[in-house]
């Protein structure tokens, strides 16, 4: 069902997922929707559980880096929220094959950009940030980007806050939709295999970004960012339409 990467493909994949942590490190946001178009396009078999797993070392890097501001009040609201909508994927997880898997990332993706780029302010409370988390959830298990739904929900909150809090929110979501993965036969060894080889290109990216960390704020990186990601997103439906 699954076919072991090439070596090229390993390397490709180690310097896209360089570039996601660097540019994350940095932001906060933008490395599950930057690299997991681009490694299903080196290699289906990447993403998203192997991402996800490799995904956990850097977001590990980012709480610790931002751990004065974590706030457990919004924490007790998304996290359940994650736990819901990763199992809510799982029922999808389990009747999508083939080339639908590909399709379904794809779509994902752009729904992600869409979110992203919408900018609408959201007010906080409980319920919107158990829903963040929910969607959030499910966009984890099914393309690996849990990101856009909190982010949009967060998107107006001092930066440290922001960083702390989406880091831990990625490790529950990540964990979630591996554990997810594995019920419906889309997580063995393999993956946690190659999961392990991406940990040189996270680490690379993750040393990288500390030095160039105010660039990584500069107001052009966003719309940028989010134009390349949807070409991948682009890329991976028309793939699999033609």
């Amino acid at each position: 069902m699954f076919q072991q990467p090439e070596l090229w493909q390993i390397l490709a994949a180690n310097v896209a997922v360089a570039f996601g942590a660097f540019i994350q490190s940095g932001t906060g946001f933008g490395m599950g929707l930057l690299c997991v178009p681009l490694l299903t396009l080196i290699n289906p078999v990447f993403a998203p559980g192997s991402f996800l797993l490799a995904s956990m070392f850097q977001n590990s890097v980012m709480i610790v880096r931002n751990r004065q501001g974590i706030r457990k009040d919004w924490l007790a609201a998304i996290l359940p929220g994650i736990v819901m909508g990763a199992a809510v994927a799982y029922v999808a997880l389990k009747n999508l094959k083939g080339s639908g898997v590909e399709l379904s990332i794809g779509i994902t993706i752009l729904l992600a950009v869409a979110i992203s780029a919408i900018g609408l302010r959201v007010a906080l409370g409980r319920k919107t940030l158990v829903a963040g988390g929910t969607i959030a959830g499910m966009m984890s298990t099914v393309a690996g980007v849990p990101g856009p739904p909190l982010i949009l929900l967060l998107q107006n909150e001092p930066g440290l806050q922001i960083r702390a809090n989406l880091g831990i929110t990625f490790m529950a979501g990540s964990f979630s939709s591996i554990v997810a993965f594995y019920f419906a036969g889309r997580f063995g060894l393999l993956h946690a295999l190659l999961g392990l080889s991406l940990l040189p290109g996270i680490l690379t990216g993750s040393l990288l970004a500390g030095p160039f960390a105010r660039l990584l704020d500069r107001s052009f990186l966003r719309p940028a960012l989010l134009i390349l990601v949807s070409f991948g997103g682009l890329a991976l439906i028309l793939r699999n339409i033609m």
